[in-house]
């Protein structure tokens, strides 16, 4: 069996792509390969007052779009037409919202080049830092200045998960600003796991079917902590000031992943583990496809997993000189998105590999549609953003960024919509996706291109 098959089969297509699983029924009903999703100590307290945990999945494709195939026809608020990159959503209009009219332009301040700034500032909302990378340009820049919003999420709701934040990657390997999205902090990039084999370990290692031996590993681990914490007691006395702040950082970091030792379930048949993916090569573009979808699997795994409420995608980076051979397309994606809309071969080309990342996007969210929450899904009480760095790949431009947004976060944005804004600056946005997950702010990102949510998004 494939690895795509293995890990796919987790679930299941029976009752269609939005069939409604009760959560024992769905870890029957796959034959022992799938990830349920658990009545966890944390989904316990949730569902006793039927409010779900709200997941948050960020999404980025590099180098704009082909914009003639991206904005709709016919438009209203309510009415509209998607066009070709958009089709594979035709099933889930209802829970999309379309924004036109808003820029990065935060990418107007601070040095680099356009792929730079666009990046570095596309969930940070923040400019970049001095430093030597070399853009396409000839531009220099270093990382950016702040923390993304996936991260100043996770720093909140990810402390009752086991995991923090999940940040993967599909052929995303450079080391550049141009090839990172996320950060911890100013100058903090984090790099993406772009081998879904990594992700597994990452997500799996710790769980186990038989709770016996899940609580033995259990109590070794702490056994182990308690040691260590005995040593660094010891030592104190003995350390400068400098150095018992070092310490202090360090059993800081002991105790946090003593907290999320209890985090795993006991009980081992609450979430069941997938068989491990193959091995493939992660900056193969043979093994690309196979690649995607198990990461985009395995996602959705954390997800009904809750191992984790806050992921990334990466597909690609704004380097991007991919190509896609099983589409018959092998132009380097960087030098297609610089052809204009006459070149009709490039265009096309261009077209179709988005409208290819769109579906892998349309997958997370059938995986997602099918686990029932209340008497709705997971992919009801979760946001995904697509995003992009410039908006048309030739002109290099920050205005119009074509963000897709995808579900109501639990409800709370009004889903089903297009929307038209004057040239907003995207930290608005990004305010409001903060809202969305729960996090009172006024202000992400530089200060001077926030001033609270972004208008007409909710409920």
């Amino acid at each position: 069996m494939s690895g795509k098959r293995i890990v796919r089969d987790a679930f299941s297509r029976e009752g269609g792509a939005k069939g409604r699983f009760g959560r024992r029924a769905f870890l029957r009903g796959a034959a022992g390969a799938v990830v349920a999703l658990p009545f966890l100590t944390s989904m316990r307290v949730h569902a006793q007052s039927t409010v779900f945990p709200k997941r948050l999945l960020l999404v980025y494709t590099p180098n704009g779009v082909t914009q003639e195939d991206w904005w709709p026809t016919n438009t209203s608020e309510t009415g509209w037409d998607l066009r070709r990159i958009l089709e594979p959503f035709a099933g889930y209009k209802d829970k999309l919202t379309l924004l036109k009219g808003v820029n990065i332009q935060v990418a107007q301040t601070g040095p680099g080049g356009p792929h730079q700034k666009g990046l570095g500032g596309l969930w940070t909302g923040n400019s970049l830092q001095e430093g030597d990378f070399v853009d396409g340009c000839g531009s220099r820049a270093g990382w950016a200045n702040g923390i993304s919003v996936d991260q100043e999420i996770a720093n909140v709701v990810g402390l009752d998960t086991l995991l923090p934040s999940l940040e993967v990657g599909v052929r995303a390997i450079q080391s550049d600003v141009r090839a990172r999205m996320s950060y911890k902090g100013p100058g903090q990039p984090l790099p993406p796991m772009n081998d879904p084999r990594d992700v597994y370990f990452r997500l799996f290692a710790g769980f186990q079917s038989d709770p016996t031996e899940l609580e033995a590993m259990r109590s070794k681990r702490k056994s182990v902590l308690e040691t260590v914490q005995q040593q660094f007691a010891a030592l104190t006395p003995r350390l400068s000031v400098e150095d018992r702040n070092k310490l202090d950082q360090h059993l800081a970091l002991v105790r946090d992943v003593e907290r999320r030792l209890d985090i795993l379930p006991v009980d081992g048949s609450t979430c069941g583990v997938p068989t491990e993916p193959p091995i493939l090569n992660e900056d193969d573009e043979n093994d690309m496809p196979e690649i995607a979808d198990l990461q985009a699997d395995m996602i959705s795994m954390a997800f009904a997993c809750d191992a984790t409420r806050v992921a990334s995608l990466q597909l690609s980076s704004a380097i991007n000189r991919l190509r896609f051979p099983w589409q018959m397309s092998n132009g380097e994606g960087h030098t297609l998105s610089h052809a204009g809309s006459n070149s009709s071969g490039a265009f096309t080309e261009r077209t179709e590999r988005l409208k290819w990342y769109a579906e892998r996007i349309v997958r997370v969210m059938d995986n997602l549609a099918q686990i029932q929450e209340g008497d709705g899904s997971v992919l009801d009480n979760t946001l995904i953003v697509w995003g992009n760095e410039v908006s048309k790949g030739n002109l290099h431009t920050h205005q119009d960024i074509p963000f897709l947004m995808i579900g109501s976060a639990g409800g709370y944005f009004q889903t089903g919509r297009y929307l038209e804004y004057a040239g907003e600056p995207h930290n608005k946005l990004l305010v409001s996706i903060l809202h969305a997950m729960g996090i009172e702010a006024d202000n992400f990102g530089h200060p001077d291109y926030t001033n609270g949510p972004l208008s007409g998004l909710t409920v």
